[in-house]
């Protein structure tokens, strides 16, 4: 399939915990090289890595900061944080975003070790 739309029904949102949702809509099921997903955060603190994916956070709105080896990374509507895979970082803050995954996402490569 070349082109494809996807509707803002067809959404499929996935609780990550009480401070912090995914919706997702573009996924390996539809292609294996980029998944896409908007994520919603209020008052979130985690810290993760994903181990096959390189990872975009475009912030649509609020405040997303990215730690890692004591350097902070403070994102504000329109900008791009950048992870690559492998890296393990603790993220914060109240935002939504567009979350891009490249190759896609899938769930058993994401380590989360405090939520």
């Amino acid at each position: 399939m070349e082109i494809k739309i996807i509707k803002k029904k067809e959404g499929n949102p996935r609780k990550i915990s009480e401070t912090y949702k995914v919706t997702n809509f573009l996924t390996k099921e539809i292609n294996e090289n980029v998944s896409l997903a908007v994520s919603e955060a209020t008052n979130h603190s985690e810290t993760t890595e994903n181990i096959r994916s390189d990872r975009v956070y475009f912030v649509l709105e609020g405040k997303l900061i990215v730690k890692k080896d004591g350097k902070e990374f403070v994102a504000e509507s329109g900008d791009i944080i950048f992870i690559l895979k492998n890296t393990k970082y603790h993220f914060e803050g109240t935002f939504k975003a567009i979350l891009i995954n490249s190759p896609a996402f899938s769930p058993q490569d994401e380590q989360i070790s405090e939520l």
